[in-house]
């Protein structure tokens, strides 16, 4: 056998087989990263908005066709009264359907690839996982929906409450099946919503909601409501995708609750009132709205230009005491706005 090990033509072709097979791996990691992607193939209604860097950007319902519309990071999709876009995620296939009056936005791929994110500002999606093993992740509310499996009603509404005298906020999910986990996020980082727990675990025929007010916050877990089936139902998916997702994964069944009724779920309720912060909020305010007050009176009324004022020495002494109550005023307004009762 001839040993070609110290052949310098041998040597030279093994170092370019090394190099061309790691180039290959490096290109192919990178071609993995960059067909993580999202496209808007799919719009009923009369046109929508597509936000980026600054410009928005209208689209009639003619102008998706082929592919559709790419969705780039930090993209916001707004759609007005009737109009609804249906969107895929590249490759795991996941479906989302954008409602009417609606405000979504692409934060793109996290740093480690393993998911891609989205901030519902306003509005309601429902979402259907593809046949990969890749999660979506939607934030909102104060809270982010780890969705691993399953298809989900997200909404993001203006909802008048018992605990409310007008409209707020209220974030609800929607668990129409499979299972998702629920976490703190932003503002609720440090967790009073969930009664000092980290994760919420949803599953099918469950509804998570999230009411924040300036006075109290609700978390409330509950049996789905049949109102958000009948209308993701007649609000279906309409459009074939470009990625094929079985039909049996965007049907929704909904259940006779007279013959079949939704087993109760326990429900849990954390509520937190904020009243006593907020009255001492109020007082750290006052305070130092009174302290800023006086001293600035103090300082126009013994002004050394003064006219009036006999004793010039007495007037400037007390025009340069007065910083001291200022800078105390100061002082509280800035502590009572950075006061948050909610922590």
């Amino acid at each position: 056998m001839i040993n070609r090990i110290g052949d310098p033509f041998f040597k030279l072709l093994l170092t370019l087989s090394v190099f061309l097979g790691s180039f290959l791996c490096l290109t192919a990691g990178l071609y993995a990263q960059e067909e993580k992607s999202v496209r808007i193939y799919h719009m009923s209604g009369t046109d929508f908005a597509l936000s980026l860097y600054g410009e928005r950007t209208f689209f009639q319902e003619g102008e998706i066709s082929g592919r559709g519309i790419a969705l780039e990071r930090s993209g916001i999709i707004h759609t007005g009264p009737g109009t609804f876009l249906e969107v895929q995620l590249y490759p795991s296939g996941t479906l989302i359907k954008v409602s009417e009056n609606t405000s979504l936005i692409y934060n793109g791929v996290d740093e480690t690839g393993k998911f891609q994110d989205f901030g519902l500002l306003y509005g309601r999606v429902r979402v259907v996982t593809g046949k990969e093993t890749d999660f979506i992740v939607i934030r909102g509310g104060g809270v982010s929906v780890k969705i691993k499996d399953g298809d989900f009603g997200v909404d993001y509404l203006l909802e008048q409450s018992e605990l409310n005298s007008t409209p707020q906020p209220l974030f609800t999910i929607s668990a129409i099946r499979g299972s998702a986990e629920i976490y703190p996020y932003g503002m609720g980082a440090s967790s009073p919503f969930f009664g000092g727990v980290n994760v919420v675990d949803i599953n099918e025929g469950e509804c998570f909601s999230l009411d924040i007010s300036s006075f109290h916050t609700v978390a409330e877990k509950k049996p789905i409501d049949r109102d958000t089936l009948i209308y993701w139902r007649f609000y279906k998916f309409s459009a074939l995708p470009p990625i094929f997702v079985p039909r049996s994964r965007v049907e929704i069944e909904i259940p006779d609750l007279v013959s079949t009724p939704i087993q109760p779920v326990t429900q849990i309720n954390v509520v937190r009132s904020f009243e006593s912060g907020n009255k001492t909020r109020n007082i750290i305010l006052g305070i130092g709205l009174a302290l800023t007050a006086s001293a600035v009176a103090t300082q126009v009324i013994t002004h050394p230009q003064r006219e009036f004022i006999s004793n010039a020495d007495l007037s400037r002494n007390l025009y340069n005491i007065a910083y001291v109550p200022m800078g105390l005023g100061l002082i509280s307004l800035l502590g009572g706005i950075l006061y948050n009762p909610s922590r």
